[in-house]
Order: structure tokens, then C-alpha cells, then sequence
């Protein structure tokens, strides 16, 4: 079954994602109606995480449990080497912009560097980095493994946040607050190790959306087990923000709960994630949206949007705190990243991209055969022969 509201849910939430990106390098960040769409705009990323475990395990560890071991594993190295690629492309753009020298631009490449709006994209390829993993466990011996480990990280927030920074090389603080947090705050959270809880989470959902197979919505059907859990996270949520004294309508609060990773930005972020999914597929039935849809085009091409969109605002500006407020650039700016994803997409679909002129072979090496065979070539002593497929990679289908 195609789950449309979560491909529906996919592409706003990297909409917002842009759209966020856009307010940061415009400097729009005063009046009540831009506080609120701040708050509304920083669930964007958690969602896009816990998506992210939806696809994990409604579609790759069904193929994965089905005997397509080899090749399930080669495609999610793929797309992680392709997400690097075009993260470095986006470090490329914006060191450019910036004047940065290019030793600042290589320790970007290598993760020991800060790179506002791109973050997401390195925090990604090490997702897929670790999807493989996450996919195994889940089919050999369940879900329940991965949600311990991830409280365990959670409930070790105490000591994790006071683990010093490594040392010793340019970029060591950076590097460690992007693998597991710890003391050192200047880096655009969540960690790795604290981001695997987005991700279980989300194949945790897609668990009980296989239990319930033909129901699109997450909280419906009989029972009230879902519902009553559901409540019981709001609850949880609501009482920790309010017993806590976190004002969460505060950028800074919100910012400051992600980048030390803690508890409450997971709790917050997942709990949100659910009433994200479940509105934009009411609003998606109500809508008529079907598969082929232009609002769907977006979280199709999601990781090209993030690069194209962030290579153009650095284009444009780079964030500064001191300069005066561009609703103006905020809006030109959001529809154009929008409009480069939306060419990008009719551009590989279109027929040319299909053909066999030379130049279509090229850019189909360069985009997609090229990572494809790279990851063929490093992992392939390590498959055993007859260990799941062992053909050439075929195209999976990715629609949820």
C-alpha cells in the first residue's frame, strides 16, 4: 500500500524546511505572526526524521525481510554517498559566497566544519549511514532493541551533556557534537546517536501502520490503545513543558533544547511528527491530492531540494544578524528554491534524461550510476555469495 498522506507530509515538511532557511537569511524574525510560524516551521526537521523511519520500514525492510539483503543494503549506501555529494556541493556554494579559503571548505567536507541551512543534509547522509544497520535489526530480531537503545541514550542525557569535546585537530569540537552532543553547544543539533530516536520512532510507526494494513490514518480504526498512547505523549509533552518553565514559543529555548539534545526536543519532535502526519493526510483526502500530484513533486526530490534550495540562499545571503529585515527576499527566495525543485523534477523525468544520446548516458552516470557502482565496488567482498540478491542494483520503489 502507498501511504499518500505521509508522501504528502514529506514534501510540506521540506517545504517548511526551505521556507525556514529563507526567514533565517532575510533576518524576518520580529511580530507574533512570525514567531508562530517559527514554532510551527522548527517541527519541520523532527518530522522529516521521523519520516525518513517510516520509509525505513514500510518499504526497505519489507524488501530487506523478502531476500534482497545485498541489494537493499548497496541502495541505502548509495543514497548515502549521494547525500554527502550534494551536501559537499552545498559547503562548495556556500564557502564561495562567503569567501571562506579552501581548507575551510575541505574540513566542511570532511564534517569538522559549520554550515548554516546545510546541516541537515550531513546529518542525513549519516543517517543513511546507519540505515542499513537500523534495517537488519528490525527484521532479524524486531523493533524493540532499537527503542531501548535510543531511551538509553535519552535517559543518559545527564552524563552524555558533560562529556568533553575531542581534541587535537581544527574542527575536533564540531565533530564531536555532531557524533553524540556533549558540552560543546555551537553545533546545530541533534547529534547522530540522539537523532537515531526521530528515526526508530518513525519505523516504530511504520510497525503499526503494517499492523493495520488498508488504513491510511494513524489514530484511526477500533481500539483505543494508539489513541490512548498518543494522549498519553501530548500529556507528557505538555506537562514537561510546562513543569520545566520551557517557553517553547522562544526561538532561542527551542534552540537551545536542540542543540544540547535534550529528552524533551525528542518527546516534543515525535509527539509533533504524529499530528503532522495525521493533518496533511485529512487535508490530503479532503483535497482530492492523489500520487501524481504537484504538491507531491517535493518530497520526491527532497534531498535535491535541500541542496538546490541551500546553494541558492547562500547565493543570495548568507545569515546576518545585523542587517534589516527582507520579507521581500523571504518570499522570492522560498518560491525560487521551490521552482529549481520543480524544473529538477520535469528534468528527470522528461524524455531526454531517458534517452540514449551520449550526454543523457553522462548525466546518468554522473547522478546515479556513478554512486551505484562505487558502493558495488567497496562492499561487494563483503556479501558472501548467495547472501540475499546479488544482482546489479534495480530501482526501488521509495513511495510510501
Amino acid at each position: 500500500m502507498r501511504y499518500l498522506g505521509i508522501d504528502l507530509a514529506r514534501s510540506v515538511a521540506i517545504i517548511f524546511v526551505i521556507l525556514g532557511h529563507a526567514l533565517m537569511g532575510a533576518n524576518v524574525q520580529e511580530g507574533a505572526a512570525v514567531s508562530a510560524l517559527r514554532f510551527f516551521l522548527a517541527v519541520s526537521p523532527p518530522v522529516f526524521f521521523c519520516l525518513f523511519g517510516c520509509m525505513l520500514q514500510l518499504v526497505y525492510a519489507r524488501q530487506y525481510a523478502a531476500g534482497r539483503q545485498t541489494e537493499i543494503v548497496q541502495r541505502l549506501l548509495t543514497r548515502a554517498v549521494q547525500c554527502w555529494a550534494l551536501y559537499v556541493l552545498t559547503c562548495a556554494a556556500m564557502c564561495i559566497a562567503a569567501g571562506l579559503p579552501f581548507t575551510y571548505f575541505m574540513r566542511c567536507a570532511l564534517f569538522l566544519g559549520d554550515t548554516p541551512y546545510t546541516d541537515i543534509l550531513k546529518f542525513y547522509a549519516a543517517l543513511l549511514l546507519t540505515a542499513p544497520v537500523l534495517v537488519a535489526v528490525s527484521v532479524r530480531h524486531g523493533i524493540w532493541p532499537l527503542v531501548a537503545v535510543c531511551l538509553l541514550i535519552q535517559a543518559a542525557f545527564p552524563l552524555i551533556s558533560h562529556i568533553p569535546p575531542i581534541q587535537g585537530f581544527a574542527g575536533s569540537e564540531t565533530l564531536s557534537a555532531f557524533l553524540y552532543g556533549g558540552e560543546y553547544t555551537g553545533h546545530t543539533g541533534p547529534s547522530v546517536i540522539h537523532g537515531l530516536g526521530f528515526v526508530v520512532f518513525g519505523m516504530l510507526l511504520g510497525r503499526v501502520w503494517q499492523s493495520r494494513p488498508g488504513r491510511e490514518f494513524l489514530l484511526s480504526g477500533p481500539g483505543w490503545a494508539l489513541r490512548a498512547g498518543f494522549l498519553a505523549m501530548l500529556a507528557a509533552t505538555a506537562t514537561w513543558i510546562i513543569a520545566g518553565g520551557h517557553n517553547l514559543l522562544e526561538p532561542a529555548e527551542r534552540i537551545t533544547l536542540r542543540n544540547t539534545n535534550h529528552p524533551l526536543y525528542l518527546l516534543f519532535g515525535c509527539t509533533a511528527a504524529i499530528v503532522f502526519i495525521e493533518v496533511f493526510s485529512a487535508l490530503r483526502r479532503l483535497a482530492g491530492i492523489g500520487a501524481k500530484s504537484f504538491w507531491m513533486i517535493f518530497g520526491q526530490t527532497s534531498l535535491f531540494t535541500f541542496c538546490f534550495g541551500n546553494v541558492l540562499l547562500y547565493a543570495v545571503k548568507l545569515p546576518d544578524p545585523a542587517s534589516a529585515p527582507d520579507p521581500a527576499r523571504m518570499v522570492w527566495s522560498t518560491l525560487a528554491a521551490l521552482s529549481l525543485s520543480i524544473l529538477y523534477f520535469q528534468f528527470r523525468e522528461g524524455r531526454w534524461v531517458k534517452s540514449d544520446r551520449p550526454a543523457a548516458r553522462a548525466y546518468r552516470w554522473l547522478a546515479d550510476d556513478s554512486a551505484a557502482q562505487l558502493v558495488r565496488w567497496a562492499t561487494g567482498p563483503f556479501f558472501a555469495p548467495g547472501y540475499g540478491s546479488s544482482k546489479p542494483l534495480k530501482p526501488v520503489d521509495t513511495a510510501l
